[in-house]
């Protein structure tokens, strides 16, 4: 009987991690980073963490490092039109709905302090 139980206890365990593994459908976005040339703009610290950025089942999820001013923006890459440009002030989270959006492969661009991260991405 012990033996029993134990079997399906693992069976129950693999489904269970093998459902986890389907749902969990988030992709990271690789982001690189460049400086801009504005004068007067700090260069970023060493130390500042960089942003990180996911595709997932409800859109696009973006994670500031600080609660600082960014601008998000999101070309599609074959027509170069800009989908989604917003201004975020004093922010750690963002969620862009891609709800509608035509299938392709996008830029995604996040400026902070002067240092801008992309990465592209597909629907």
């Amino acid at each position: 009987m012990k033996t029993k139980l134990i079997a399906l206890l693992c069976m129950l365990m693999t489904v269970s991690f093998c459902i986890a593994q389907i749902t969990n459908t988030n992709t990271e976005i690789k982001l690189q980073q460049s400086i801009g040339n504005g004068e007067g703009r700090p260069k970023p610290s060493s130390l500042m963490e960089e942003p990180r950025a996911f595709l997932t089942q409800l859109g696009l999820s973006v994670s500031m490092p600080e609660n600082r001013e960014a601008v998000v923006s999101v070309l599609h890459q074959t027509s170069g039109t800009v989908v989604y440009q917003q201004a975020y002030f004093h922010t750690q989270s963002v969620t862009v709905d891609l709800g509608g959006m035509p299938v392709g492969t996008y830029q995604l661009r996040i400026e902070i302090d002067g240092t801008v991260y992309t990465g592209t991405f597909r629907l």
